[in-house]
């Protein structure tokens, strides 16, 4: 078996059992991926094997510039008394971020660059959403990047929030102050309250750079994908152990829940 297909064996076998894999390990039995494709392949490999769907992409700038992804398989909607739950065991923390659908596929990069502009016109709606995180690596992200990006950036799942004006986007994109409050409680307890601001300013920016990179061969960013691109809180610990009430101040505001004990 090809070192991928290790790799990605091992991620489905954490992921059923719940388990986390130590780096030492997999230094031991040489199959930590040493550059960003293998990584994706590690991704697509594990996608085969879990049998399941990709929902939509988890977009991202690294400091040096370089855009990178990971998909997302668990995808789950708010109802429409803006209540979601989330059914999946094991979460271990939430960020808060803007998402958005695509309405049509978005094609492979070509030699002019894509815009904001050109590419606002593959958007659909906008959304309030919740990633949920979990690791399953013993040292979390404190590994060699490749590998952290070959396990989907910790990503565990998505819940897609009630859909908001689109003007948002322009919020984030063109202003350093006057951007909305966020509160994040959990039970009687407040996990986060505060003014929140985009990552990189702009929601769409990871998107451009990502449909602007070399692996965008026309066959990922497809019409119905979810892509969210930047927590607007950090990574806020929990388990989903109580409901969880969100609140992003004049934008949206609805209530995540765990698994059913």
């Amino acid at each position: 078996m090809r070192t991928i297909e290790k790799l990605a064996q091992r991620f489905v076998k954490a992921s059923k059992q719940g388990t986390r894999i130590p780096l030492a390990t997999l230094e031991a039995d040489g199959v930590l991926p040493d550059n960003f494709e293998k990584a994706m392949a590690v991704q697509r490999a594990f996608v085969e094997a879990s049998e399941k769907t990709i929902a939509g992409w988890k977009l991202a700038i690294r400091p040096d510039g370089e855009a990178v992804g990971a998909p997302i398989l668990d995808c789950f909607r708010v109802e429409n008394n803006n209540i979601a739950s989330f059914p999946e065991a094991g979460t271990e923390g939430i960020e808060v971020e803007i998402c958005f659908t695509l309405s049509s596929d978005i094609p492979a990069r070509g030699t002019v660059p894509f815009t904001r502009g050109d590419l606002m016109r593959h958007i659909g709606k906008v959304h309030l959403g919740v990633e949920l995180l979990r690791y399953r690596l013993a040292e979390k992200n404190q590994v060699p990047f490749p590998l952290f990006l070959a396990d989907r950036l910790a990503n565990h799942g998505f819940v897609v929030g009630p859909e908001i004006d689109t003007g948002v986007l322009e919020v984030f994109a063109g202003n350093e102050t006057d951007l909305p409050q966020l509160t994040v409680t959990e039970g009687s307890v407040q996990l986060f309250d505060a003014t929140v601001k985009h990552p990189n300013g702009d929601p769409l920016a990871p998107l451009v750079a990502f449909a602007n990179a070399a692996f965008n061969k026309g066959d990922m960013l497809k019409a119905g994908n979810v892509i969210t691109t930047g927590s607007l809180c950090g990574v806020i610990p929990s388990t989903l152990a109580q409901e969880i009430h969100i609140t992003l101040k004049s934008v949206g505001a609805f209530t995540l829940s765990g698994p059913k004990p």
